[in-house]
């Protein structure tokens, strides 16, 4: 079993620039929605949830701009003379198209605005929305293990531009009370090899597998993608008392999301305590696509590390497809905090 622990987190959302307001705001369950760009069919306008980045800024700077507010607050006081992974979360080309031929560059303005060095082999940007987090990831441990002290695994979403909301549409959601609420956000967690008393959290075990289609009447929505994958993360955490004090999940944004969700709390894991602690993000910030999984592990490492939560927690992940995904985070060795 190898353990990874999250040395330290930022965010910027709607609810604020940094990752305290962030996370404070989830867990009392604010919410900051503001008229949108798009008129729904009562021709009144959309609510979503963005940043105070003003609007004339869109497309890929928009992007760049929120994930150096959240990559400089994750590396701040991070040695300067260390070399550090950076791996990057963004929405497909489907959805910024021209993003993927500008990752370098962006990679190169992050690291410029930190002053950080970045190291060659473990500089990836991975364009697919929601499910690139799984992929990061997983090039984030691969690097920790290849020898890399740090790695920083960066989300960043925009849904709320004109642009993207007419993109949604035409991707079938229905946006509005009654369908998906459009967010920005981005999020970042530093990975290090090695737990050490003052990290936020240990990454002790994480899981993916795939859930049945949900359009298909023969493979019904139960999910059982999200049940293999927490047992996955469970088997690899080793956990003596798999029981978890709480459940960060991202799977309200539409009725089919809810539903799979019910389903896997059916599981040994999350029905044996009922007072395990519930949050969602969405509900708060909206979607925020690729920055959703990142966002999601920065909330229950900030919430840890502050005590809010005593025991071992459960992220769950999901793909815009049947990707499912399953992270357990645990405090890390330390004298309890005063």
């Amino acid at each position: 079993m190898s353990l990874y622990a999250i040395r330290s987190v930022g965010a910027i959302t709607p609810l604020g620039e940094d990752a305290p307001a962030t996370v404070g705001s989830i867990y009392t369950e604010e919410r900051e929605f503001s008229d949108l760009p798009l008129a729904d069919d009562s021709r009144l306008p959309v609510k979503g949830a963005k940043t105070p980045i003003p609007d004339n800024i869109s497309g890929i700077e928009r992007l760049a701009i929120l994930g150096s507010y959240a990559f400089r607050e994750a590396i701040d006081g991070a040695p300067a003379n260390v070399e550090m992974g950076l791996i990057v979360c963004v929405p497909s080309q489907e959805d910024e198209q021209g993003l993927p031929g500008q990752s370098d560059a962006l990679l190169a303005r992050l690291a410029s605005e930190a002053r950080l060095t970045v190291a060659a082999k473990a500089r990836r940007v991975f364009p697919a929305g929601r499910g690139a987090v799984f992929e990061a990831l997983h090039f984030a441990r691969t690097a920790l293990r290849s020898g890399l002290s740090f790695v920083c695994v960066l989300g960043i979403d925009c849904l709320v531009s004109k642009a993207r909301l007419e993109r949604l549409l035409d991707q079938g959601h229905v946006l509005g009370p009654q369908g998906l609420a459009p967010g920005e956000a981005a999020a970042a967690i530093v990975l290090a090899q090695q737990p050490e008393t003052d990290s936020l959290a240990v990454l002790a075990g994480m899981g993916t597998a795939d859930e049945p289609s949900i359009l298909q009447r023969d493979r019904p929505n139960r999910g059982r993608g999200l049940v293999s994958a927490i047992d996955k993360a469970l088997a690899e955490a080793r956990l003596a008392n798999p029981i978890f004090s709480a459940l960060v999940h991202d799977m309200a944004g539409s009725r089919e999301g809810l539903e799979e969700l019910n389903w896997a709390k059916t599981c040994q894991a999350l029905s044996a305590r009922s007072e395990t602690e519930i949050l969602c993000p969405y509900n708060s910030v909206g979607e925020t696509g690729a920055a959703s999984g990142i966002l999601s592990l920065a909330t229950l490492a900030f919430l840890i590390d502050k005590n809010v939560i005593a025991g071992p927690g459960l992220c769950l992940l999901a793909s815009e497809g049947g990707r499912r995904g399953a992270a357990i985070l645990t405090p890390p060795p330390r004298i309890a905090k005063k």
